[in-house]
């Protein structure tokens, strides 16, 4: 194996190793692991703080230009929001609503965002995937305390620095803020959807 450093001159190939790279990689290594630390330290206060921890806010709300820590509704997106709330109420399954929305050819919500000019993660497939709404979004959509007004952080975490898969965190891990943005669900709709899905 070809070991390169090029910062401190080091290239095995060329007989440049020395016997302090085994320290080198060690004191890298600790580095690494220190800046991990205070990361995540400062995403934890930030975290307990109260203030969001995700790069953009759910579908419905966007940040408020004049305070990026606070979401407001996105008129648009929210009656979305509010109509898959309804009709799962009226007793339409996830994928019924996932079918009715992408039979009247909405956005979903990347696309949506993407019109917008709004930088988020596209794990679709193609630009055809504008319109088709996934069982897991709706779902997803149906559960999120967000919309209650509240906020919800350390829903995921990382094992470690050198693990960059995001695990989920347990409910009981979670931190939850209550009425920190306009609500675009009241709570008994709330409550009523969650005894449907739950039964």
């Amino acid at each position: 194996v070809r070991f390169i450093a090029i910062n401190n001159g080091v290239d095995s190939e060329n007989g440049q190793d020395s016997d302090f790279t085994p320290f080198l990689n060690i004191i890298n290594e600790w580095y690494a692991k220190d800046t991990s630390k205070k990361i995540r330290a400062v995403f934890k206060a930030k975290g307990e703080a109260g203030k969001p921890l995700c790069t953009n806010p759910p579908y419905g709300y966007i940040k408020n230009p004049e305070d990026k820590n606070h979401w407001i509704v996105d008129p648009e997106a929210a009656e979305i929001v509010k109509e898959a709330f309804r009709l799962c109420v009226q007793g339409y399954g996830v994928a019924q609503i996932a079918s009715i929305f992408t039979k009247r050819k909405l956005l979903n919500p990347t696309a949506y965002a993407k019109s917008k000019g709004r930088n988020v993660p596209d794990n679709r497939d193609t630009v055809h995937e504008d319109y088709h709404w996934g069982n897991s979004t709706i779902s997803h959509m149906l559960t999120r305390q967000e919309y209650l007004g509240h906020l919800v952080n350390f829903k995921t975490y990382r094992k470690s620095y050198k693990n960059k898969k995001i695990q989920k965190n347990d409910p009981e891990n979670w931190q939850i803020f209550e009425n920190c943005h306009e609500a675009i669900i009241d709570q008994e709709t709330f409550d009523i959807v969650q005894r449907i899905r739950d039964g």
